[in-house]
C-alpha cells in the first residue's frame, strides 16, 4: 500500500496541470503545498510530536504519521507567547501544538541537491515564529536554495529548568527545550529535505537576535554536531554579559532554583500540577531567571561559548556574522545625562569603566552614549568577542559584516542609523515599504541575498560581480552594507569593544 501511495503521488506530481498543488511524500505521509513564482511552499509540517500533557518540558518526541495527503497550504499555530506589536503574524492562533516547520523550494527533484538554509526566528526567546511575514521564503528560494523556517518552544514553556525535570530526564538536564526543538528540526531536515530538492549534506543554519544566538549555541552543542555545514549569525544574542567574560553564564543550578520559585508562586507542588496548568499561566511571569532563554546545562550547552571557541571545541564550520550600526536605538528614546549616570549604577563596579569608554558630558551626548553602550554590550561585544575566540581556536573562516543602511519606513522616511532587525528587510526582501523602496535599496537587497546564498552554497560569500569579502582578522576591515552598497571599512567602535572586553575580564 505504501508503494502504491507513492506511485499515485508521483503520478499526480508529474501529470497534473501547472495549477495543481505540488505534492511530496515523506516518511510521515503525503503533503500538498502551494506554488507561486516557480517556488513550491509546504507549511505547518510537524517535525515533532505536540509537546502537551506529559510531553510538556520533555525533549521533542518523534512526530506521528498520517494516512493520505495532508494539506500544507496554511501556517500552523504559533507557540504560546505574550502579545507584542511587532511580530506581524496572528498571535491569536496559539497552541502548544506548535512544533512545525515550513519549506520553500524551487525544485522538487531529489537530483537538484540544492543548498538548504534553516532559519531560527528572533524575539528574545519569548516571542516570534517561523510564519512571520518577514520570513516568507519565496524570494530567497528563487535564488536556488531550499528555505526552512522553524517554530520552537518559547519562554517558560521552552526554557524552564527544575530539579524534578532534571531528575526525570534521560539527559540529566532541563531548561533547553527550545534548543532541543531546533535540533529535532535539523534532524527532520537531514532525513527529509532531499524530497524537497535539498542537499541534506549542505545545510546552513541562520537566525537573527535570539535566532542568531540559537545558531551560535548550536555550533557548540554536541547534539547538533554534523547536522549543518555553515552558520550565519545576525545580531546574535547567545552570550551572557558580564559573566561570559570570565567563561561563565546562566547555569543549570541557578535556573533550577528559579524554576522552584516559579512553581511555588503558582502553587504547584509537583510536575503533574505544573503540567496541568494552562499555557497562559506561564506567560509574562516575572520570576528572575525563568524562561529567559538557553542556559549552560553541561549537556545541550556544555560550556560558555567563547571558552568553547577558544579551545576549538565548536563545530569548526564557516561562519558569516555581524550586527547593525545603532542596534539599541530601537529600544531606547532620549536619555538625559542624569538618567544615563543613574542607569550606569546598575552595572556596579563596571559603571566607572563604562562611563570612561562611553563618556557623556552633556544631555546631548547622553542619548548616543546610551545607545552605543547598549548596542555594544547586547550585540556588538557578543559578536566581536566570539570572533576573537574563533580566531584563537577555529580553523574555519569567519566573515564579519556591519550593517548601517536603515530601510525606508512609511512615506519613505528613514532613521539616522540602522537599528535592531533593520537588515531583515534586505536579507528576505519582504518588508519593502511601497514607493519608499529605492533603486539603491533594491540593489542592496540583491547584493546581500547573493552573499548569503553564495555562503550557503559553498561556505564562501564571494562571487562574480561582488566586492571581495575577506575573512575577518583583528584590527582589519569588515564588510559594511551602507549607502545602498557593500564597501570595506573598520569594525564599528572596535577600540571601544576592545576596551569593554578588557574591563569585563578585569572585573570578572
Amino acid at each position: 500500500m505504501k508503494f502504491l501511495a507513492s506511485l499515485l503521488l508521483a503520478f499526480f506530481l508529474v501529470s497534473s496541470p501547472a495549477s495543481a498543488a505540488p505534492l511530496v511524500t515523506i516518511a510521515q505521509g503525503g503533503l500538498a503545498g502551494t506554488s507561486r513564482d516557480g517556488v513550491a511552499a509546504f507549511r505547518a509540517i510537524p517535525y515533532a510530536a505536540p509537546p502537551v500533557g506529559a510531553l510538556r518540558w520533555r525533549a521533542p518526541a518523534a512526530p506521528s504519521r498520517w494516512r493520505g495527503v495532508r494539506h500544507a497550504s496554511a501556517f500552523g499555530p504559533v507557540c504560546p507567547q505574550p502579545p507584542v506589536d511587532w511580530a506581524g503574524h496572528d498571535l491569536d492562533r496559539q497552541s502548544e501544538d506548535c512544533l512545525t516547520l515550513n519549506v520553500w523550494t524551487p525544485s522538487l527533484a531529489s537530483s537538484a541537491r540544492l543548498p538548504v538554509m534553516v532559519w531560527f526566528h528572533g524575539g528574545g526567546y519569548t516571542n516570534g515564529s517561523g510564519s512571520q511575514g518577514t520570513y516568507e521564503g519565496t524570494k530567497l528560494a528563487k535564488r536556488g536554495v531550499v528555505i526552512v523556517t522553524v517554530n520552537y518552544r518559547l519562554g517558560v514553556l521552552g526554557f524552564l529548568a527544575h530539579p524534578a525535570l532534571t531528575a526525570e530526564s534521560p539527559l540529566h538536564t532541563s531548561g533547553n527545550y527550545g534548543l532541543l526543538d531546533q535540533i529535532a528540526a535539523l534532524k527532520w531536515v537531514r532525513a527529509n529535505i532531499a524530497r524537497f530538492g535539498g542537499n541534506p549534506n549542505n545545510v546552513t543554519i541562520f537566525g537573527q537576535s535570539a535566532g542568531g544566538g540559537s545558531a551560535m549555541l548550536l555550533t557548540i552543542s554536541p547534539f547538533a554536531r554534523g547536522l549543518f555545514q555553515e552558520a550565519i549569525f545576525e545580531s546574535g544574542a547567545g552570550l551572557n554579559l558580564p559573566t561570559a567574560a570570565k567563561g561563565a553564564g546562566p547555569r543549570l543550578i541557578e535556573a533550577e532554583h528559579a524554576g522552584v520559585a516559579l512553581a511555588a508562586k503558582l502553587h504547584a507542588n509537583s510536575l503533574a500540577a505544573l503540567r496541568a496548568l494552562p499555557p497562559s499561566a506561564f506567560l509574562g511571569r516575572d520570576v528572575p531567571g525563568v524562561g529567559r532563554g538557553p542556559i549552560i546545562d553541561g549537556r545541550i550547552v556544555p560550556e560558555d561559548i567563547t571558552v568553547a571557541y577558544r579551545a576549538g571545541r565548536e563545530a569548526q564550520v564557516p561562519i558569516l556574522m555581524g550586527w547593525n550600526g545603532d542596534e539599541a536605538a530601537r529600544f531606547l528614546g532620549k536619555v538625559t545625562r542624569a538618567e544615563y549616570l543613574s542607569n550606569l549604577k546598575s552595572f556596579g563596579p563596571l559603571a566607572a569603566d563604562f562611563l570612561r569608554i562611553y563618556p557623556a558630558a552633556t544631555d546631548a551626548e547622553a542619548t548616543q552614549a546610551a545607545i552605543d553602550l547598549a548596542s555594544d554590550t547586547e550585540f556588538g561585544w557578543r559578536g566581536w568577542s566570539l570572533a576573537q575566540a574563533g580566531l584563537a581556536g577555529s580553523s574555519a573562516p569567519l566573515f564579519l559584516y556591519q550593517f548601517d543602511n536603515p530601510p525606508p519606513g512609511p512615506g519613505g522616511s528613514r532613521t539616522e542609523g540602522a537599528v535592531h532587525s533593520d537588515e531583515l528587510s534586505y536579507v528576505w526582501g519582504n518588508d519593502n515599504h511601497g514607493n519608499g523602496w529605492s533603486q539603491s535599496d533594491q540593489d542592496l537587497e540583491n547584493t546581500i541575498q547573493r552573499y548569503w546564498v553564495n555562503f550557503a552554497r559553498t561556505g564562501d560569500p564571494n562571487g562574480p560581480g561582488l566586492l571581495r569579502w575577506s575573512p575577518y582578522r583583528p584590527s582589519r576591515t569588515a564588510l559594511w552594507f551602507r549607502n545602498g552598497k557593500a564597501e570595506s571599512g573598520p569594525v564599528l567602535r572596535e577600540g571601544q569593544l576592545r576596551a569593554l572586553d578588557q574591563a569585563l575580564r578585569a572585573k570578572h
